[in-house]
């Protein structure tokens, strides 16, 4: 099993690289191209666009190829993908090919984080949140991997080399046999004596208020996630008078400490339990933004930062634990449409935000921030509402 959940990891390290890579080294890379920052933001945006498609037809390919043959689809895309921008093609075509990358980005998480949560019967919460430190760990360590390529002048080649770490990880996914666990990665059969279905499986009706309430979360808290580290230096350059490189070490702060977060919770989450933990972390995020609203300080403010980021780093792995629970059958569909809100999240309301700090007062800002939080904790409350209901009807259906 150790093997299994390691190569697992391993995946999920990879779409940390994924999802920083190209913000790491975008000054050069624009100046490379001599174009400016909207140019840029069109390239990430295409990216974006092509991790939600892969998101929401994860379903229908891992249903089409199965689990191993649609990883192996997903970091073929990824690994070309960053090709093509180490090899620095035509702009025009990287606009066109960096979707793909997203694709395959997007099928890596779905595609994995329905595997542990809906197929894995052991120590499924603690696996999912060893994913996402990964995770962390992954977009953590490929700055410095652009920092020390950019002083040397080659930029570019650290997609190449992300490129080959892919392409690696690719073929140990294609040799490597795991006989414990081989039958949920190949394609699934049905049975002769199986009824057949419809069309695609469907959410039952009573299941729609745990969806959208999901929905719904996932959308906030994913963009509040990307809202807060990115404007960081911008907001607290407006509150004090720190250093260009002190006030971009908040960022680092917080990424770290997500990731101190979700190694810790490794170790609790079996004695705690996801559930509970879920309801805390969704609280301190709460309490926690809400501080750094009031704070007065900015030193008061990096230590609240430190805090924040300990408690929000499982926040999104325990939430699709929790919703998953209450909508069982249907973890594939479910892990996609929540991924795919955070996705959308991510994408728009750091837009919002970014507009807000050029109208109007940083602490208008923050305080919506912080609204948005309190939404996040009263959305939490009925997700257990209504978990709670749907998980007394099925026992109720199985006597």
């Amino acid at each position: 099993m150790r093997k299994f959940i390691w190569m697992l990891g391993l995946a999920y390290l990879l779409t940390g690289f994924g999802h920083i890579i190209i913000g790491s080294v975008l000054e050069p890379m624009l100046q490379h191209y001599q174009l400016d920052y909207r140019d840029g933001g069109q390239l990430i945006m295409n990216q974006f666009f092509g991790f939600l498609v892969g998101v929401l037809f994860a379903p229908k390919i891992i249903k089409a190829l199965g689990r191993r043959n649609t990883l192996l689809l997903s970091l073929f895309l990824f690994a070309f993908s960053q090709l093509s921008l180490g090899l620095l093609l035509h702009w025009e075509w990287l606009l066109f090919i960096i979707p793909l990358g997203g694709a395959g980005i997007g099928l890596i998480e779905t595609t994995l984080a329905g595997l542990i949560i809906g197929k894995l019967k052991e120590k499924k919460a603690s696996i999912m949140v060893l994913t996402e430190a990964l995770f962390g760990v992954g977009a953590l360590t490929v700055p410095i991997f652009a920092a020390i390529f950019i002083a040397t002048g080659s930029w570019n080649h650290v997609f190449i080399l992300i490129s080959v770490i892919v392409s690696s990880t690719l073929l140990l996914w294609a040799f490597i046999r795991f006989p414990e666990y081989e039958f949920l990665l190949i394609r699934e059969r049905k049975s002769m004596n199986e009824p057949k279905k419809d069309g695609a499986a469907r959410f039952p009706k009573m299941t729609y208020p745990m969806v959208f309430l999901g929905s719904f979360f996932f959308f906030l808290y994913v963009g509040v996630e990307m809202t807060f580290p990115n404007y960081l230096p911008s907001i607290l350059g407006m509150m004090s008078n720190l250093s260009d490189s002190v006030l971009a070490l908040s960022i680092t702060v917080f990424w770290g400490a997500m990731t101190i977060g979700r190694i810790i919770m490794i170790f609790i989450i079996d004695r705690v339990g996801f559930p509970r933990l879920f309801f805390i972390t969704t609280l301190g995020q709460t309490v926690t933004l809400g501080l750094f609203a009031l704070s007065p300080h900015y030193i008061i403010s990096f230590l609240v930062i430190f805090v924040a980021g300990l408690l929000m780093g499982g926040i999104f792995s325990l939430g699709l634990l929790v919703v998953n629970e209450g909508i069982p059958g249907l973890e594939d569909r479910t892990t996609s449409l929540m991924i795919a809100m955070g996705g959308l999240g991510g994408a728009l309301l750091p837009r919002l935000f970014g507009e807000m700090l050029d109208r109007y007062s940083v602490h208008l800002t923050l305080w919506t921030i912080f609204s948005l939080a309190i939404v996040m904790f009263i959305l939490t409350v009925m997700i257990f509402m209504y978990r709670k209901r749907l998980l007394h009807s099925q026992i109720h259906y199985h006597k």
